[in-house]
């Protein structure tokens, strides 16, 4: 799922002797790209920069204009400091 538009809204549901989670992501279109981030804090995502390169990582955290991604894939030992302001589109695995 792709949007260049903004915000996650991420539920999670436990079940009674299930050790599995079951996790529900959701883009809020009506959020900003930094409220978007801010909710797949701890999640792997690819980001597409407004250059047209795309980028996936984990999602450190969000502050200000910037996020870290840590674990940048295919790039042992990397991570990445990208400004928010670049990113034309965030995609994540919400199934």
């Amino acid at each position: 799922m792709v949007l260049g538009v903004n915000s996650i809204l991420i539920s999670q549901s436990y079940s009674a002797g299930e050790e599995g989670t079951k996790e529900v992501a959701r883009f809020d279109v009506n959020a900003s790209m930094v409220d978007n981030l801010a909710g797949l804090k701890g999640k792997s995502v690819t980001v597409t920069l407004s250059t047209g390169q795309a980028i996936t990582g984990t999602v450190s955290d969000v502050k200000g204009n910037l996020l870290p991604l840590s674990r940048i894939s295919q790039r042992d030992f990397y991570d990445a400091l990208i400004a928010v302001d670049h990113i034309a589109a965030i995609e994540t695995k919400v199934r």
